[in-house]
């Protein structure tokens, strides 16, 4: 007993201090493993939200205190989804804790196919998802074009 007593007030510090750095790494881990898209807006999704939103308004002056203020504030609110999702789990609310925060996302299709403009394409036989892959590829033989064009420039402006 006086051995442990002895470590502890040697290595009280470093123990509390790997101790805020694990359960850190974990909600790092949980955030990194949650769905980062829903059409219900579960787990983790509002608190990143609001993050982006506030970020977006700091003022320039102090933005890195507001920033920091913000990130802390974000950390509380993904502590707060995780608090909710055991004391769900203790209430019989759902299955296990981290149901509310760890799911299978639902995604809506982009494309409505009821929509009277996706009915136009379909109509005249085009693809709006072909039409944008033909978009791409022109984009990046222009940016091809162009970078040879500066190079062009460059070599007669040596002369």
């Amino acid at each position: 007993m006086r051995k442990l007593l002895a470590f502890l007030k040697c290595y009280w510090f470093s123990m509390l201090i790997s101790f805020i750095l694990l359960v850190s790494f974990l909600l790092f881990l949980l955030i990194l493993l949650s769905p980062r898209y829903d059409t219900q807006k579960r787990g983790f999704i509002p608190c990143t939200e609001e993050l982006a939103q506030n970020l977006l308004s700091c003022p320039q002056e102090s933005k890195y205190s507001c920033g920091i203020k913000h990130i802390l504030a974000n950390s509380l609110c993904d502590i707060k989804v995780i608090g909710q999702g055991w004391q769900n789990w203790w209430q019989g609310k759902q299955k296990t804790p981290w149901s509310n925060y760890i799911f299978k996302p639902e995604i809506n299709n982009p494309i409505d196919e009821n929509d009277e403009f996706y009915a136009d394409y379909k109509a005249q036989g085009i693809s709006p998802e072909l039409d944008m892959k033909n978009l791409i590829k022109m984009s990046d033989e222009l940016d091809k074009h162009i970078a040879t064009i500066k190079e062009d420039n460059k070599d007669e402006q040596k002369k």
